[in-house]
C-alpha cells in the first residue's frame, strides 16, 4: 500500500475562533496584513471584527473588498499589484471559495512573478507565498483546507487548476457563528457544493483508507443537516457547525483523492454561463452519481449507508440507486434550479461536453466518459 496524505492548513475549529485573528496573525510576526472580502461579507458585519482583532494586535491592514464570483484572473492581477506595492507580510481573506481561492492566487505572486495564469496544474509554484489565513463564512468550497485554487483565464473562457506546493492556506480560522447569515440560497448551494466534494472523492480513482474514512462521515454530517441548515440557519447553530466541519472534512479528502466529472462539467457552465459553483455541482450530481454507480456500485452502497439510508436486503445497485434518489430529492427540497432555469442553451452542450473531457478532474471519475456520455448528463440536467 501507498499513498500520499496532506492538508496544507492548521486548524482551528470552533465557535467565536475568529476573534483570535489578531493573535494568530502576530504570533507569525505580522505587521501589515493584506485583508480580502467582498461587499456582502462587508454588509454583514463580519469583517469589522476581524479589522478590530487585527488593530488590536498592532497590525494594520490594506483592504480590499473588489472580490468577484468565479474570480478572474484579471482582479487577481489588480489586487496582487496592490499588495505588493503595500508592501503587505500576511494574507487575509474572509468569505467564501471565490475569496480565498483569491487570496491563494495573489498570495503565489507577491512572491512568484505574474501572471497568474502561468501557475496552471500542480507543483508549478516554486517560492513559497507569505502567511495567509483563511476564514470562511460559507460552508462549502473548503477553500480554507484544500491546495487549490481556481480561478477563471478570462482569455480562453476557462476555469484554472493551480494546485499543490505552496498554493494552500497556513491556517484556517473556521467559526460557525460567521456561516449563520448566510441566506437560504447560498447555504443549500455551497452545501451541496461540499457534498459533492465528499462523493466525488469517495469513489475517485485516487481514493485511498484517509480519505474514504474522512469523506464519508463528510457526507454523514452533510446529508444530516443540510436541510436544517437551509431552513433554520440562523437559530439552528448545530447544524451550522455541523455543515461547516462537514465541509471542512469533505475539503480533507478531496485535496487528496481529488475530484471527478460533476466538477468537470460545473468548472465549464461557470466559465461560460457564471453559474454558482455550488448550484452547478448541484445540479449535475445525481446524474453523473447514476452514471458511476454503474462501474463502482459498492462505493455508492457505502454512501447510501453514510447518507442513514437503510440497505438491509439491498444489492449494491439499488442502493447506489437510493442514494441517487436521496439526491435529487434533496435537490427538490432545496429548490435546486435546473440548467435551462438557470440560463444555459442547448447550443452551447457540445463546447460544454469538450471543454468537460480536458477538465483534469475528469482523469479520476471512476468511469471513463465520452463526449456522448457527457452530453447525455447535459440532457437529464436540463
Amino acid at each position: 500500500m501507498q499513498f500520499m496524505f496532506g492538508i496544507p492548513s492548521f486548524v482551528h475549529f470552533g465557535e467565536g475562533i475568529s476573534k483570535k485573528l489578531g493573535e494568530m496573525a502576530a504570533g507569525m510576526g505580522a505587521k501589515k496584513s493584506f485583508v480580502m472580502y467582498d461587499k456582502g461579507v462587508k454588509a454583514a458585519g463580519i469583517v469589522d471584527g476581524l479589522l478590530e482583532s487585527l488593530k488590536d494586535a498592532g497590525i494594520e491592514a490594506v483592504e480590499y473588498d473588489g472580490v468577484l464570483p468565479n474570480p478572474p484572473d484579471t482582479m487577481v492581477e489588480e489586487a496582487a499589484a496592490l499588495a505588493r506595492a503595500a508592501n503587505v507580510d500576511i494574507v487575509v481573506a474572509c468569505g467564501g471559495g471565490s475569496t480565498i481561492d483569491s487570496a491563494k492566487a495573489i498570495n503565489i505572486l507577491l512572491t512568484n512573478p505574474s501572471p497568474i495564469n502561468q501557475y496552471e496544474g500542480i507543483n508549478t509554484v516554486k517560492v513559497p507565498g507569505k502567511p495567509l489565513i483563511a476564514i470562511p463564512t460559507t460552508a462549502g468550497t473548503a477553500s480554507e483546507v484544500t491546495a487549490f485554487s481556481i480561478i477563471t483565464d478570462t482569455a480562453r473562457t476557462k476555469k484554472m487548476i493551480i494546485g499543490g506546493q505552496f498554493v494552500g492556506p497556513t491556517i484556517a480560522l473556521a467559526d460557525p457563528l460567521l456561516t449563520v447569515g448566510m441566506p437560504p440560497k447560498i447555504t443549500s448551494a455551497t452545501g451541496m457544493d461540499a457534498l459533492t466534494h465528499a462523493i466525488e472523492a469517495y469513489v475517485s480513482k485516487a481514493a485511498m483508507i484517509p480519505t474514504d474514512v474522512i469523506a464519508l462521515k463528510a457526507i454523514e454530517l452533510i446529508t444530516r443537516n443540510i436541510v436544517k441548515a437551509t431552513k433554520n440557519g440562523s437559530s439552528c447553530i448545530e447544524a451550522r457547525s455541523a455543515m461547516l466541519l462537514g465541509s471542512m472534512m469533505a475539503g480533507f479528502a478531496f485535496t487528496n483523492a481529488v475530484l471527478g466529472l460533476v466538477h468537470s462539467i460545473a468548472h465549464p457552465l461557470s466559465a461560460h454561463f457564471h453559474l454558482p459553483h455550488g448550484v452547478a455541482n448541484a445540479i449535475g450530481l445525481p446524474y453523473v452519481m447514476e452514471y458511476n454507480a454503474l462501474t463502482v456500485p459498492s462505493r455508492f452502497k457505502d454512501i447510501a449507508v453514510a447518507m442513514g439510508i437503510d440497505v438491509t436486503g439491498m444489492s449494491d445497485a439499488a442502493a447506489a440507486q437510493a442514494a441517487v434518489d436521496l439526491v435529487k430529492n434533496l435537490n427538490k427540497e432545496l429548490v435546486i434550479p435546473t440548467l435551462k432555469e438557470c440560463g444555459v442553451t442547448k447550443d452551447m452542450f457540445d463546447r460544454l461536453a469538450e471543454d468537460a473531457l480536458v477538465e483534469g478532474s475528469t482523469f479520476f471519475n471512476p468511469r471513463d466518459p465520452s463526449k456522448q456520455d457527457i452530453l447525455a448528463i447535459l440532457e437529464k440536467a436540463f
